[in-house]
């Protein structure tokens, strides 16, 4: 009866944040390695039990009429007691007023490491790197698409964290540095002034032609209240950009997209059920208490679902 009871809150759960959501509205570093901390019982036996892969579902809408739907994996391997290896990615299913896109997401790689441990606080540092799957060039009809169609960035990007972690609280600070700008991307309102979407896209998708996106700092704040069974963790998110996104467009010309650097604010609630000591189930919902008015790179999310099985071996 106790079991069905965490199953049914924890469906609630998800039900209830498929109203008001949003998830990482980043390019992947709020997620990364030991900056993305699990509720569930990680088991310690290095020796018996180094893998663990994780299946995640998401659902997300956007104000502008868009939807992304996908499917996730991400596999984490201890190599020993205090460091592990992450690699992770996504097939997404995207679908707008203008055309339907799918593909793989960017690859994400990175190793964490446990700088110190034993006492009541462990400090863990992260540093790795997203691989693009994609140029971020896709085209509808031959028109360049606007970024929220791309399931892919299209840069190589640098990941650096830091994560202070107790049994109950969790607190990060991650920085990811494009390496690359989108040279490839070529999508401005300009070349759609002839189609029936021309102002929609004016209205909700300025020019991100030739993008060069600036770095993306997290800030995480994390308190999980725990039993042997099942956890419960609200937590806040930042993001901030401390510099605006610079664009190509054909008509204004070069410039810096003001409005895309600032911080957004998340609120978040998770909540996971240990089946037993290898298996859990979870789910994330989040609420955007603040966003930034621009978002060239199409990281603007609005109402989100995420849900988890991990399995440790």
């Amino acid at each position: 009866m106790k079991r069905i009871f965490i199953l049914v809150t924890l469906l609630s759960i998800i039900s209830l944040h498929q109203i008001h959501a949003q998830g990482c509205s980043d390019a992947g570093i709020c997620s990364t390695g030991a900056l993305n901390p699990s509720n569930d019982k990680d088991k310690s036996n290095i020796v018996d039990h180094k893998f663990a892969i994780t299946y995640n579902g998401y659902w997300q809408m956007y104000k502008s009429q868009f939807y992304d739907q996908g499917a996730g994996l991400t596999v984490d391997y201890k190599i020993s007691s205090k460091s592990s290896v992450q690699a992770k990615t996504a097939y997404s299913f995207k679908s707008g007023p203008i055309t339907d896109t799918q593909g793989m997401s960017d690859v994400t790689l990175s190793y964490s490491y446990q700088i110190i441990s034993g006492g009541k606080w462990n400090l863990t540092g992260v540093i790795g790197g997203k691989v693009p799957t994609g140029k971020a060039n896709m085209t509808y009809e031959g028109l360049p698409l606007p970024m929220i169609y791309n399931t892919s960035l299209g840069t190589y990007d640098a990941l650096f964290g830091i994560a202070l972690t107790s049994k109950a609280w969790h607190i990060s600070l991650g920085i990811q540095q494009p390496l690359t700008a989108l040279t490839e991307h070529e999508y401005d309102p300009y070349y759609w002034r002839n189609t029936e979407y021309y102002q929609h896209l004016l209205n909700w998708f300025p020019s991100s032609r030739h993008l060069d996106r600036k770095t993306d700092i997290s800030m995480r704040l994390k308190y999980a209240i725990k039993t042997s069974k099942w956890s419960i963790a609200p937590s806040v998110l930042g993001i901030y950009k401390p510099q605006p996104g610079y664009v190509e467009s054909i008509e204004d010309g070069n410039y810096e997209v003001i409005g895309s650097e600032g911080l957004t604010i998340n609120g978040l609630l998770e909540a996971s059920y240990n089946i037993n000591t290898s298996l859990t189930l979870s789910a994330v919902g989040a609420y955007a208490i603040q966003q930034r008015p621009l978002n060239p790179d199409g990281l603007q999310r609005d109402y989100v679902v995420n849900f988890f099985i991990k399995q440790q071996f």
